[in-house]
């Protein structure tokens, strides 16, 4: 598929057919997402590919039961603020349990290029962590990683969908792999999850901002 069409064709998919993919297809997503740009050349990404559909269920009953229980402590302020996030987690992240594959991916810190001489000289918290964390250069290499997974996706004729709304869930999901199958990486945590699988027909994405509101130009 020509590239700019590749790029125009990606779209969040949130439905998608029965099916699984192969092994080999799965590598070259991966293999795509991990020849992205990174700061340092740090790659620093790892990605948990999971065909296991029992797995995968077991994620999205984490992720459920987590929201369930923030909403409880939110229902003793607000009920209505209670229901609207587990309206929420139902209708925008738990449709990664029907997708054939999810991906994992996880990150670790990152102290971005003048930040140790900015220790040095005793520049203040503040400052620090505008640089690494306001500014975020870790994630913005992680970024470009998931661009390549996604387009790559796309490729071959599978669609995906790129979520971080199961983030606060992280360390119920980490523990929970490490239970389940003995999966821990030092020092990375969990940043994104990509569901991945074969698109339902007629999904809809919302449009796009026309260039002229997102480019200034200086002849």
């Amino acid at each position: 598929m020509e590239f700019q069409k590749v790029i125009e064709a990606r779209q969040s998919i949130r439905k998608f057919k029965k099916g699984s993919i192969p092994k080999d297809d799965l590598y070259k997503i991966v293999k795509a997402a991990g020849i992205a740009p990174s700061g340092k050349n740090s790659q620093n990404w790892h990605f948990l590919v999971i065909q296991n559909e029992a797995l995968i269920r077991k994620v999205g009953e984490t992720v459920k039961n987590k929201n369930e229980s923030i909403c409880l402590e939110m229902d003793k302020i607000d009920k209505s603020r209670g229901d609207t996030f587990r309206n929420f987690v139902k209708n925008l992240t738990l449709f990664f349990v029907e997708a054939p594959v999810i991906v994992l991916v996880f990150t670790t810190d990152y102290k971005p290029s003048g930040y140790y001489e900015l220790q040095f000289i005793n520049a203040s918290q503040d400052i620090l962590d505008e640089l690494e964390l306001r500014k975020s250069p870790g994630m913005q290499s992680l970024g470009a990683a998931l661009q390549n997974f996604s387009l790559k996706t796309v490729e071959l004729g599978y669609g995906s969908c790129w979520l971080t709304s199961i983030n606060y869930a992280g360390r119920e999901i980490e523990a929970l792999l490490k239970e389940e199958i003995g999966f821990e990486k030092e020092d990375y945590f969990l940043a994104a999850l990509m569901a991945v699988g074969i698109p339902e027909e007629g999904q809809n994405s919302p449009n796009k901002k026309p260039v002229e509101q997102i480019m200034t130009y200086i002849e």
